[in-house]
């Protein structure tokens, strides 16, 4: 009996979460199974006999996306009321008590989990950012608690096993070892991610790795062809005026298939960014890597029970420590606790070690550091220089590098075929000079008229009213996006037997150029169209 660990995680917080609750299990000499709540199959929730459950909360108490698919499964009216009776579940949430639903999506799977006749294992918590220790403070009681209830129904994975000590470095869970082929693995990184293939428009095949076409054979369940498109950079200009402090993009994205299904105003477009390259070298020289950078190597799983992370190639297929770095691995964003911990059981430095206690002692000491600084995880390196990170334990110690989210500010009756982004480039120095860019915003700067890129189109979390109800539209800063496009949706459906009002507010002069001209063209159009006695300001 090998328990379940499910989690949903928006930012990585809950993944990361689940990752630590995963190592208690191990380090108790017993096995464990962690995946996203996307990942597991829904028909195998009746017959999982202890689970584990780890969710944050999205958006406005929904669920996370990737919780949506078990979710809308557990929602279905037909299913029995004693479906789960041989289920036993923990549960615990992420979330920020400074917001209305607190931990919401958790509180509701607990509440279905219970209708569907799973019984509870301990008492659930809800983990709170706003706690004087930030999540720990319910955390660390409720795995004790899990631990207590779970172990006694677990076997040791081994009768010779010895409880490891949480300073102590655990075995490896993954392993990456050369590949068995002559083949040489491209650098063309712009399509490492993808599993998916349409031709480019002049009729040229598009550059294909020996990842990619491994991927197209293997892994068909990882990175979904219907998940992603292929769409060609349209435009790529500044829409804030020069002497304004922040560069703000309008990215336009035309389809390459003509037979795209159409976006409604609202969804969400998303896109894989890549490491830089600077970043990359700077860590792949302090791990001491740099010869073995562009090796070819494969990555397995060293556990039966756990599978590779989806984040990560499939099994078997060829790939470079360089590529797994630039388009699988995150390591520009600030170090969680969990970073320190491994650093903490890495460090042969006196003084390195002594630092890392206090880190992993004192959550504040972590907000001062890495957090409000931004300090990246390559930076974090770079001050404990007398600490590695052994190859063998790479892929468990960095995280994913995670797609983002933006609002589509247009819509498609206006952009048929496209899509358009406001980008706002993340471009600063910190109070101690130190330069600060956005990953992606970065990255999809640099990118070039004509460029192809890969993209993902959710759908909407905010929804117009019927045309027959006024709305007032508040969106500061980027935040105008998705109002952008309602606009034009109800500039389009004609606005009529209501009181409409465009107003584009601008605190600074430059803060709103991107908007100006824009909100007057609408304005306009709405008297052209002879609606006239309605306010439009």
């Amino acid at each position: 009996m090998v328990p379940m660990i499910l989690y949903a995680s928006e930012t990585g917080n809950a993944q990361d979460t689940a990752e630590r609750v995963a190592r208690a299990f191990r380090a108790n000499g017993r096995a464990v199974t962690c995946l996203p709540m996307d990942e597991f199959p829904i028909s195998a929730l009746p017959h999982t006999y202890l689970l584990i459950l780890i969710t944050s909360t999205h958006g406005r108490g929904d669920p996370p996306p990737a919780m949506l698919p078990l979710w809308t499964a557990m929602l279905r009216s037909s299913l029995p009321e004693d479906i789960l009776e041989d289920v036993h579940f923990a549960l615990f949430g992420l979330g920020d008590s400074s917001y209305e639903r607190f931990c919401y999506a958790g509180k509701m799977l607990l509440r279905r989990m219970e209708q569907l006749g799973a019984t509870k294992m301990g008492e659930p918590a809800w983990g709170d950012e706003r706690s004087p220790n930030g999540i720990e403070d319910a955390f660390l009681p409720w795995l004790q608690q899990t631990l207590d209830l779970y172990l006694p129904y677990l076997p040791l994975i081994s009768s010779t096993f010895q409880i490891i000590e949480s300073s102590a470095l655990p075995s490896p869970i993954y392993k990456i070892s050369p590949a068995s082929t002559s083949k040489t693995v491209e650098h063309d990184l712009s399509l490492d991610r993808l599993s998916i293939s349409f031709p480019i428009p002049n009729g040229k095949p598009a550059p294909v790795r020996v990842e990619d076409q491994a991927r197209d054979k293997a892994s068909a369940s990882r990175i979904k062809p219907d998940d992603w498109v292929w769409a060609t950079l349209k435009k790529n200009i500044r829409i804030t005026s020069k002497d304004w402090w922040q560069d703000v993009r309008e990215i336009e994205l035309e389809f390459d298939d003509p037979d795209t299904k159409p976006y409604l105003a609202g969804s969400i477009c998303s896109l894989q960014p890549q490491s830089r390259e600077d970043d990359v070298n700077m860590f792949l020289e302090m791990m001491e890597f740099t010869s073995k950078a562009d090796e070819v190597i494969t990555v397995e799983s060293l556990l039966d029970e756990q599978p590779l992370p989806s984040h990560l190639p499939p099994a078997g297929t060829p790939t470079t420590l360089r590529s797994l770095l630039t388009n699988h691995l995150d390591i520009r964003c600030s170090p969680r606790k969990s970073f320190f911990e491994w650093l903490r059981r890495l460090s042969t430095n006196e003084m390195e070690r002594e630092r890392l206690d206090e880190f992993i002692a004192d959550p504040d000491e972590i907000h001062t550091y890495a957090t409000r600084p931004s300090r990246t995880i390559v930076e974090t390196l770079a001050d404990f220089r007398f600490t590695r990170i052994p190859i063998s334990h790479i892929l468990e110690i960095l995280p994913p590098l995670r797609r983002r989210q933006f609002s589509i500010a247009s819509s498609w009756e206006d952009h048929p075929g496209k899509v358009q982004l406001l980008v706002a480039l993340i471009d600063y120095k910190t109070n101690l000079k130190i330069p600060r860019k956005g990953l992606c915003s970065s990255w999809l700067s640099g990118r070039t008229v004509g460029s192809r890129i890969p993209i993902h189109i959710a759908s909407p979390t905010l929804f117009l009213p019927d045309p027959e109800i006024p709305i007032i539209l508040v969106g500061p800063g980027t935040g105008v996006a998705p109002m952008r496009a309602f606009v034009e949706v109800r500039v389009r459906q004609g606005a009529a037997k209501m009181r409409e009002a465009v107003a584009w507010c601008i605190s600074k002069k430059g803060a709103g150029d991107m908007t100006e001209e824009e909100s007057k063209a609408y304005v306009e159009q709405m008297f052209e169209d002879k609606r006239g006695g309605e306010e439009s300001w």
